[in-house]
């Protein structure tokens, strides 16, 4: 019986813009002020990526951060506007809408994450169990999102081995008000309209002591992609099938009792409804079949997905004087329900045509795919830093605490269990439960000594006590089913350390080297009732599924300049390495579909980063933005010869791994050009920007053990958009077209077993739309 859960696992294995420029830079030459964000240059955002206020250009660290002002110049909507456009930053699609960040070529899609989500001060990122992937909030009343590039565990723990990305919410006042409304139509080629409206309003309830901040917003991502089922009777054809609805609230109040005491309530939602997926079908090259229609899936029974979250969250700050006591406590209540048709995955494990029996009323091949994922994190953390004083030491010191609840319980159900071609029990083809806990305490600090008034130094530490629960279920839900748990427990220590040389008011140079970590875990222990699932098992060197992994961890080195030169220009370049030790890593055994988790040695990425702002005349500036990263396997493994009971060689050694295999593209650009200019005395203001971005492709090595001709290249992608628009004081209405070019270029690709379909995922096609917001 083939283990369907687990293929799930497998499918998650294989699964306008730029950093802009101040507009007020552009209109004027005066600096622009701290109060008017839509033209303030971003150099000038301040960021807390050092759990502290700060200036980017004052940050010693390898940072990008966006305005909501600059996420609706650049049209930014989603997570994937956002990598599309942040240097070092890409995102890996998954199945069933699953997607997975990779910050400098670091990332996994399976055991816990590389790299921390934050909304606030709260991490939400998760433990991939089945398809889980972690959930972003939409791009509506941000205060600014921060993308923090290196391992983070000091100040932010187990979670941010790779780095961060921190979304962070509009503050209530208790002494202004303001407002921003947004609305957008679009239609898309080929398909469906779409549209959104979304309006926040804030201010003092009452002046001085209470002040609120509330949003609402709802975005309809019209499909692209048909669904005409190939199967014989197999179900109800539908256009523009892969619509996406998004649903977004957020609540927050300001009690200040009194002037050193802040307590800050919040409450954020989210659903996000998928309707099938944004894969389609095309035939594999060895197989002679009429080539399928542009942009259609052949699946049969509707696919859908329901991710609705819930963010609980109090926020209290004291100021005591030499320093504020900040306390954060939240609760993540998240749930998803996916239903995705199975129907194709199962006959290409299994190696049958995509087109099944073709004997309808007598055999029906159709299943679906069940997954309910929840998702409950407490999260408590306690922080002290120190003000700003003549003092030259300062400090962050703080406890953090995280208790993180996980379930994942899969139903693979057949349409007509009756004359379904596998047996099944109650309907169920097959079944998973797995629940996991995650436990974590944790003390850290940094503390930063100025030298001299232009050299500093900085020192910093995290120790943690991480406890791993697992229980995993297989089987038919019966009682009989295979149960598998474990547990883990591990100390670690990640420390950081830094210099900083601020050489003039527009030059700072850093050095820092700083330690990530992530904790291992258990792996499912799957029944193999086909010897050749385990003939393959052998074949990776393996006589049984290893019941535990243990943790892998990185040390990351990096260099980097910020400054400013004159009002022409602006920079931020970096040079980094990251040694990455005891990879976690997935491995597959394809037949019967059972991957595991193991440890599969020492890898490495070294590059440079750069962020450029070029203002050569008034009006005008030019971005440009990249990032190259070499992300190479460092140690060859080996799997031994296979030998016959005679002594005989069965298979011969061969490598899983080898040295100097390259697991990343290097080449990341941003290119965009900004221009606006006053039109006449009416205060009309009148603006365009074109942006160009790129990922260079990578061959893949084929020489190691599982190499699959389906996976051997990863293609290159570009993406050309632009905007023209206008803004009247506090209103801004604005046309784009994204996609200019209509690019095809491939986001993502899937092929399981010896079947015959090849699911491919593209961009969106060439998309026309309008835009029109208002502040106040």
């Amino acid at each position: 019986m083939i283990k369907t859960k687990a293929s799930n696992r497998l499918l998650a294995t294989i699964s306008m813009g730029a950093f802009m420029c101040s507009t007020a830079a552009l209109a004027n030459d005066q600096v622009p002020e701290q109060g008017d964000a839509r033209t303030r240059n971003p150099s000038e955002i301040v960021v807390t990526a050092t759990r502290r206020d700060t200036t980017i250009l004052r940050t010693p660290v390898s940072v990008s951060a966006y305005s909501q002002e600059d996420l609706d110049v650049r049209g930014v909507r989603n997570i994937e506007d956002l990598a599309r456009m942040t240097p070092g930053l890409s995102l890996n699609q998954g199945a069933f809408g699953a997607s997975y960040l990779v910050i400098r070529g670091l990332t996994s899609v399976i055991g816990a994450t590389m790299n921390g989500v934050y909304i606030d001060d709260t991490p939400v990122q998760v433990r991939s169990l089945s398809t889980t992937s972690n959930f972003y909030p939409a791009m509506f009343d941000l205060e600014r999102i921060e993308v923090l590039r290196g391992p983070q565990g000091t100040l932010f723990g187990a979670g941010a081995m790779g780095g961060a990305i921190r979304f962070i919410t509009a503050k209530p006042s208790v002494s202004e008000y303001s407002g921003y409304g947004r609305a957008e139509l679009a239609t898309t080629e080929g398909g469906a309209l779409s549209y959104e409206a979304g309006a926040a309003v804030g201010g003092p309830l009452v002046e001085n002591k209470i002040g609120f901040r509330a949003s609402g917003y709802y975005r309809r991502d019209g499909g692209y992609i048909d669904r005409v089922p190939y199967i014989q009777n197999g179900g109800t054809p539908k256009q523009n099938a892969n619509s996406r609805d998004t649903y977004v609230g957020n609540f927050a109040l300001l009690l200040k009792p009194t002037e050193d005491l802040t307590i800050t309530p919040s409450v954020f939602y989210q659903k996000a409804n998928r309707n099938e997926s944004d894969q389609f079908w095309e035939w594999r090259p060895n197989v002679d079949l009429p080539p399928f229609p542009a942009f259609t899936s052949g699946e049969s029974i509707p696919s859908f997905g329901r991710d609705r979250a819930v963010l609980y969250a109090v926020k209290a700050e004291a100021d005591l004087g030499p320093a504020r006591l900040i306390s954060n406590t939240s609760y993540l209540d998240r749930k998803v329900v996916n239903s995705d048709d199975g129907t194709g995955l199962l006959l290409d494990i299994l190696g049958l045509p995509a087109a099944g029996f073709g004997l309808p009323g007598i055999i029906d091949e159709r299943l679906s795919v069940d997954v309910t994922i929840r998702q409950r994190t407490l999260t408590q953390e306690l922080r002290l830093v120190s003000n700003p004083s003549a003092s030259p030491i300062s400090y962050s010191f703080g406890l953090f605490y995280q208790n993180a609840r996980q379930s994942a319980v899969e139903f693979n159900r057949a349409a007509r269990p009756d004359i379904f071609y596998i047996p099944s029990i109650n309907g169920n083809v097959n079944f998973g439960n797995d629940r996991a806990l995650d436990r974590q305490f944790a003390v850290f600090g940094q503390v930063d000594y100025k030298l001299t008034d232009k050299l500093s130094v900085s020192a910093g530490a995290r120790y943690s006590y991480i406890e791993f629960d697992f229980r995993g279920v297989t089987g038919n839900n019966v009682p009989t089913d295979v149960v598998t748990s474990g547990s883990t427990a591990e100390s670690p220590i990640t420390p950081k350390f830094g210099i900083e040389y601020q050489a003039t008011d527009d030059l700072m140079i850093y050095a820092s080297a700083g330690k990530g970590f992530r904790p291992g875990g258990s792996n499912v222990v799957p029944t193999l009732p086909d010897p050749a699932c385990t003939a393959q098992l052998r074949n990776l060197g393996y006589e049984d599924v290893p019941r535990q992994y243990r943790s892998d961890s990185t040390w990351s080195y990096e260099v980097g300049a910020k400054g400013r030169a004159g009002r022409w220009l602006t920079f931020a370049a970096n040079a980094f390495q990251i040694d990455w030790t005891d990879v976690q890593r997935s491995r597959t055994v394809v037949n019967c579909a059972s991957p595991f988790i193991d440890n599969l040695g020492k890898s490495r990425a070294r590059g440079v980063e750069a962020q450029f702002t070029i203002t050569p005349v008034t009006g005008l500036s030019l971005d440009v933005n990249f990032s190259y990263t070499r992300a190479t396997v460092q140690e060859t493994l080996i799997r031994p010869a296979i030998l016959n009971p005679d002594g005989s060689v069965a298979s011969p050694a061969a490598n899983i791994v080898t040295k100097g295999d390259r697991f990343a593209p290097p080449w990341i650009v941003s290119l965009a050009g900004n221009y606006e200019t006053s039109l006449g005395a009416s205060g009309l203001t009148g603006y365009g920007r074109v942006q160009w971005d790129y990922r260079s492709g990578l061959d893949n090595p084929s020489g190691n053990l599982g190499f699959d001709p389906l996976y051997a290249r990863v293609f290159t992608r570009n993406f050309v958009a632009a905007r023209l628009g206008g803004r009247a004081g506090n209103t801004d209405i604005s046309l784009f077209i994204n996609n200019v070019l209509n690019s095809r270029d491939e986001l993502s690709r899937l092929g399981i077993g010896p079947g015959q379909r090849l699911l491919r995922q593209v961009y969106r096609p060439r998309t026309f739309g309008v835009t029109a917001s208002y502040r106040f």
